[in-house]
């Protein structure tokens, strides 16, 4: 019985290996991509300068960070901040055995005071019939979750998600005085 044999290309005497051969092709196509790369940053480095002589610019970084701490384990959604210091947080909760639900349970005011924030009644969230129709909008959806707050013009609209399709959504429209609802 003959041995397999195994298949293995033959090079013959005097020419260079394949493996030679594609680490040079590497090392030319990685100088080349390498070099592309450093003339697209000096590029763009120039044409961000050009873009901030023309139209200026505003540094921005990072002061510090803060913990907002919630009655309840929740998901941040959204935030949006109300005249001056205030900020209104939006956010999704997982209630569990309770058979209603409540706006603390969704949404949070806070004050920013002395770099802290410091929680708010929501009086202004209150007023209007808003939260009837709020525990309304939770109790006929059964899968309505908080999206995001948007601000168009003089208006503060409140985004849910009422079914499981991204178009299935019911918004509530406040109008803004100067920052505040």
């Amino acid at each position: 019985m003959a041995e397999p044999q195994e298949n293995t290309p033959s090079t013959p005497e005097g020419a260079t290996a394949t493996p030679a051969l594609e680490k040079g092709t590497y090392e030319i196509i990685l100088n080349r991509l390498s070099q592309h790369e450093a003339d697209l940053r000096d590029r763009l480095l120039k044409l961000n300068e050009a873009r901030k002589e023309a139209f200026g610019s505003v540094e921005f970084e990072l002061q510090r960070s803060e913990r907002v701490t919630t009655h309840n384990n929740c998901v941040p959604r959204d935030m949006v901040p109300l005249n001056g210091s205030a900020f209104l947080f939006g956010y999704n909760v997982h209630i569990g055995l309770r058979t209603g639900i409540q706006l603390e349970d969704v949404f949070g005011l806070y004050t920013l005071k002395d770099g802290h924030f410091q929680e708010s009644p929501l009086d202004l969230l209150r007023k209007g019939g808003f939260e009837e129709d709020f525990k309304s909008l939770y109790k006929y959806y059964k899968h309505t979750v908080f999206a995001k707050f948007s601000i168009l013009g003089p208006h503060l609209f409140m985004v849910f998600r009422v079914g499981k399709d991204v178009t299935d959504i019911k918004t509530f429209k406040w109008i803004c005085h100067d920052g505040a609802l």
